[in-house]
């Protein structure tokens, strides 16, 4: 005989971050959109632990990554005439262009991986800590991972992977 314990679901609408970030974002330009640090807390669980500074850092790094990954393609957009991402052609999920949520995708994801891999746990020492620290490194490649998608999502291109051995 087996039990199951069910965790209790939460709706998404007890799902704020633990930190208020006082209205923060980080911007580049008019044609990429806005980033709201309380958005990447929400939505990559970056919980109070890390302080608004250090999170605005790791943020502003991720969108200069993602802005200079997509240079080119945004001078393509502009020449055709798009001012903004939200205003190149795209696919509209739930009210918000495809593009756009790629954009935050990359973004978040940059700025998670950043914080994974600079801001270990103290927990990370040790025989256990090894394994903890293992599988933080995966988590980081993963989200590198999502951001490089993303990315390419944005830009129409094939999305590729290769693992150097």
């Amino acid at each position: 005989m087996s039990l199951v314990a069910s965790r209790k679901v939460a709706p998404s609408s007890e799902d704020v971050p633990d930190t208020d970030d006082g209205g923060e974002k980080v911007t580049a330009g008019t044609f990429w959109p806005e980033v709201l640090l309380s958005n990447v807390r929400k939505e990559m669980r970056i919980n109070g632990a890390v302080t608004t500074s250090r999170l605005m850092q790791v943020v502003t790094e991720a969108v200069i990554h993602a802005a200079d990954q997509l240079n080119d393609w945004q001078a393509e957009q502009l020449a055709a005439g798009h001012a903004q991402l939200q205003d190149v052609p795209a696919m509209v999920i739930n009210g918000q262009s495809a593009k756009v949520y790629r954009w935050h995708r990359a973004v978040y994801s940059i700025a998670r991986a950043l914080l994974i891999e600079t801001f270990r746990d103290v927990d990370t020492t040790g025989d256990a800590g090894e394994k903890r620290a293992a599988a933080l490194s995966s988590q980081a490649a993963d989200h590198w991972r999502d951001a490089r998608w993303a990315i390419a999502d944005i830009q129409g291109s094939v999305r590729n992977s290769a693992e150097a051995f």
